[in-house]
């Protein structure tokens, strides 16, 4: 991820609806998977730290992160557990939970990222992990984060299977506002933007990032689909969630 971003990134999370709105949606489907107890978590790639405040409702969370600017701004935040990768792997700790809020789709060998993470979980412990979806909605904002690829259902069960993982719970979500987001996206490339130009990135980093009059409103529309996967799965959406564990523990 791009420096600025990060800076971004840690200005927006508290404001911003799409944040404000997936902690809501993340924070219902935990609800329904956790058990009662305080539980050992790790958040592997957690940036800034927007997730962290979220898990240590939980139980006790330690954040990894490569990036010193992403570990300094979860300190910044409290939180005084965040270690890098290669510290991480050097803990003895195995743990209940196990996160990757949009991490996966920057690892060019995925099924491998997801095998050392589930390697790391205890008895009966949980692998979440969220991704972007479709191919399709690829762009500029997908450059600057330097984004591998994004998902379907079918690529993310594949990556889980070539892992050893099987899946519990594989939900889109992020579904009520898909269209619309199509339709900036077939716009963007109706008008030819180069996701790779400096000035376009830019550009897409301060649109994403405003928070506008719409920002309440955006944040409840998305918040809504909480009550919905508390039944039932999302068929289609910007995002996909899900829950695995290694095979053996099945």
């Amino acid at each position: 991820m791009e420096k600025e971003v990060y800076d971004q990134f840690f200005r927006a999370e508290e404001v911003h609806w799409w944040f404000r709105a997936r902690r809501r949606v993340i924070r219902s489907l935990l609800n329904d998977l956790l058990p009662p107890k305080k539980l050992a978590i790790a958040d592997v790639g957690c940036g800034t730290g927007g997730m962290l405040s979220l898990l240590a409702g939980y139980g006790e969370v330690t954040g990894v992160d490569e990036a010193p600017e992403a570990r300094e701004y979860c300190r910044r935040r409290g939180f005084d557990r965040i270690l890098t990768p290669t510290e991480w792997q050097a803990v003895p700790e195995r743990y209940d939970l196990v996160t990757a809020f949009d991490v996966v789709e920057h690892v060019a060998d995925d099924a491998g990222f997801l095998r050392s993470m589930a390697e790391r979980l205890a008895p009966g412990g949980h692998l979440v992990v969220t991704v972007p979806a479709y191919m399709f909605l690829w762009s500029t904002f997908d450059e600057m984060n330097h984004h591998q690829r994004r998902y379907n259902r079918k690529t993310l069960r594949a990556a889980f299977a070539a892992a050893g993982l099987t899946l519990s719970r594989l939900t889109h979500f992020n579904a009520f506002l898909l269209p619309p987001m199509v339709v900036v996206r077939l716009a963007e490339k109706l008008l030819k933007s180069d996701p790779t130009d400096p000035q376009a990135k830019q550009e897409a980093l301060e649109r994403w990032f405003r928070v506008g009059p719409l920002n309440g409103a955006l944040e409840g529309v998305f918040a809504a689909e909480r009550h919905w996967l508390a039944r039932a799965d999302f068929p289609a959406g910007s995002s996909i969630f899900a829950v695995a564990q290694p095979e053996a523990a099945r």
